[in-house]
Parts: C-alpha cells; sequence; structure tokens
C-alpha cells in the first residue's frame, strides 16, 4: 500500500464554496493524512467554525483547526467578506472546539514537529508570518502547493487572481523563499466546475457531510452568478467553480492536470501582484492543462463514496 502524505492545509473555508469542497474531499481521499488546518482572511475564526464543522462531520474532528492572520500584513488591501459565510453549515452558538493557539504558531509548530507538505487554497499571509516570525520553515516544509496566480495562458483569464492578489506582498515573501513550489493557478482551475447536473448527483448521497456541502453550494451559486455571469464564457447553469479541490487532488493525482516547469518572477506591477515569466526567476512547477471532464468524475466519485 503506497504511503499515504501527510498534509497541512491553510484555507479562507466560507466565502467561495470551493475550500469546502476541497475539505470534503481531503477527507474522501486515504492517500492524504491531514495534520492540520489553519485559517486566513476577515472572520478567521468562524471560517475556523466552519472548517471544523466540515471536518466533524466527515469524522476527522479530532484533527486542530486554529485561526489565523486576519488582515493582509501590510494592511494596504481587504480580504473579500460577502456577509453568506458559515450559512447552510455551522449555526452561531453550535459547540466546536479549537486549537488554543494562534494559527501562525499551530502552522510553525505542525511543520517543525511532522514535516507534512502544505497546501495553501486561500491568501498567502499565514505563511508570510510564519516565515517571518521563523525561518526555519523554509527549510523545514517538504513541498508547497498553492492555488492561486494566472500566467496568461488562457483566455477570459484575469490576469490578477484574488488568492495571491489580496495579500500581494505576503505573496511575493512566500513565492521568493525558495520552497518547493507547485503552482495551480486560474489558467486551469477556471475549466473546473460543477453544473446543477453534478448538484444532483451529489444530492443523492446519504452522506450528511455531502448534504451540507450541497447546501453550501445551493448558497453560493447565486452569489458567483453574479460575479461572473456576464462574461462571455460562463455557463449559466455553473454552481461552482473547483479551483481549491483540483488544487489538492494534484497533491495526490498529478496525473489530473499537465504541468511545466516555469520560471516566473513573484513581484508587484503597479501594484498588483503578478507572476512574470523571466529567464533568472524562481522555478515553480506550474499546471498548464487540466483534463478537466475526468476531473470533475473523479471529484464526484470521491464525494460520493463519503458515508
Amino acid at each position: 500500500m503506497a504511503k499515504t502524505v501527510p498534509i497541512l492545509l491553510d484555507t479562507d473555508v466560507g466565502t467561495d464554496v470551493d475550500d469546502a469542497i476541497a475539505i470534503a474531499l481531503l477527507l474522501a481521499a486515504p492517500e492524504l493524512d491531514l495534520r492540520a488546518v489553519t485559517t486566513v482572511s476577515g472572520d478567521v475564526r468562524l471560517r475556523a467554525r466552519i472548517a471544523k464543522k466540515l471536518l466533524s462531520l466527515g469524522g476527522r474532528a479530532e484533527v486542530a483547526v486554529a485561526a489565523g492572520v486576519r488582515e493582509p500584513i501590510l494592511r494596504r488591501r481587504n480580504f473579500l467578506w460577502l456577509g453568506h459565510e458559515g450559512q447552510g453549515i455551522v449555526s452561531p452558538n453550535e459547540p466546536l472546539t479549537l486549537a488554543t493557539s494562534h494559527g501562525v504558531d499551530l502552522f510553525i509548530k505542525t511543520v517543525l514537529r511532522e514535516r507534512p507538505q502544505v497546501v495553501t487554497i486561500g491568501p498567502l499571509s499565514n505563511l508570510a508570518v510564519a516565515i517571518m516570525k521563523e525561518p526555519a520553515l523554509i527549510a523545514a516544509i517538504p513541498h508547497l502547493t498553492v492555488m492561486g496566480g494566472s500566467i496568461g495562458r488562457a483566455a477570459d483569464v484575469p490576469a490578477a487572481e484574488y488568492n495571491l492578489g489580496s495579500d500581494a506582498e505576503a505573496s511575493e515573501l512566500v513565492l521568493s523563499a525558495g520552497i518547493p513550489t507547485t503552482l495551480v493557478p486560474l489558467d486551469v482551475t477556471f475549466k473546473t466546475f460543477f453544473l446543477q447536473q453534478d448538484l444532483a448527483r451529489l444530492r443523492t448521497s446519504p452522506s450528511l457531510l455531502v448534504q451540507t456541502l450541497c447546501n453550501a453550494i445551493e448558497i453560493w451559486a447565486p452569489i458567483h452568478a453574479q460575479f461572473f455571469g456576464a462574461t462571455r464564457t460562463f455557463d449559466p447553469s455553473t454552481v461552482a467553480f473547483l479551483h481549491d479541490p483540483l488544487t489538492l487532488a494534484v497533491v495526490f493525482d498529478p496525473s489530473l492536470v499537465t504541468t511545466e516547469r516555469l520560471h516566473l518572477q513573484p513581484t508587484l506591477v503597479d501594484g498588483t501582484f503578478r507572476l512574470v515569466a523571466q529567464a533568472d526567476a524562481p522555478e515553480f512547477e506550474v499546471a498548464t492543462a487540466v483534463d478537466a471532464p475526468r476531473f470533475v468524475e473523479f471529484l464526484l466519485q470521491r464525494l460520493l463514496s463519503l458515508a
């Protein structure tokens, strides 16, 4: 039997539903061994409660979850908060036990003690602060997988991406640190999405976790349609993009994507984060293509396998 991969997940779960889908996929992936979860951006305690509830529904209530950094590290920008966070997943007075330590401290402790791979599916603020607080973290992370960025390989994909752009200085710090990194950018993640018919399939599941996920998808679908509905390529039956689940899946099944080794300079251009192709820039493994139909079916099958 193949050895499981220890994972620390850093997430801004609660706004876009794709973080919650990624957590559910993690719980349906015996290839991964989740060691800790840290949350970032805005009401990080509510985000931590959302993550803890999903883990509890999936039978992993013992996993430590800690609230991390609330604001971009230089406070020059604002994180997105839409007001629906937690709806359909967790109630305000529901008892859920979170780690007493700050998310950055849990991050440092877990990485130095257990050497897990790190997967980030939100802004990089927690990791940036952790590196500044404990530089030994750089050598201790065996691999970093990041959902974020845009490399200009696909039409109708924004040049600025939220996860890396919302705390641009944190992104520049982390991606210039020399940690072995795989980037899963918008160029590929925008090609993966759930349609109404996929949500209907998920509704057949007896799993309380999957039904909770479906509730969250239904709350998110009309919100994200307001963001993307006017674009030429948006399918109105789309209920969720799958940026974060694809990123997580790449950790244990890299065959879902095509990757290239690219030299990219993490930098700010007119105050906006960019990954600029440059011969002497750091080298990253970058997902540049995806078998979208195969991935969507793979994800559905994994979620439907949850008890």
